[in-house]
């Protein structure tokens, strides 16, 4: 389900990551590269009745989640 409105929003996996090390701050488990369009498509993503329907099992599985949205330089 949430499949379906990652791609609907134009968004595509960049990269999938475990972090290894941490230098300097909190450890996180892994790291999820995503890119979409533009910021209105990742609001939208987020903010999507499909997405809301795997909160649940998302907050089972993660402690703590951290969702950033990134510009190039």
């Amino acid at each position: 389900m949430l499949t379906i409105a990652f791609r609907n929003a134009g968004g595509s996996l960049v990269k999938r990551l475990k972090v290894g090390d941490v230098i300097h701050g909190q450890p996180s488990g892994m790291v999820l590269g995503m890119d979409f369009d533009s910021q209105e498509a990742i609001r939208g993503m987020f903010t999507s009745d499909e997405h809301a329907s795997v909160l649940p099992a998302r907050d089972r599985g993660f402690r703590e989640m951290k969702i950033l949205v990134n510009q190039s330089l």
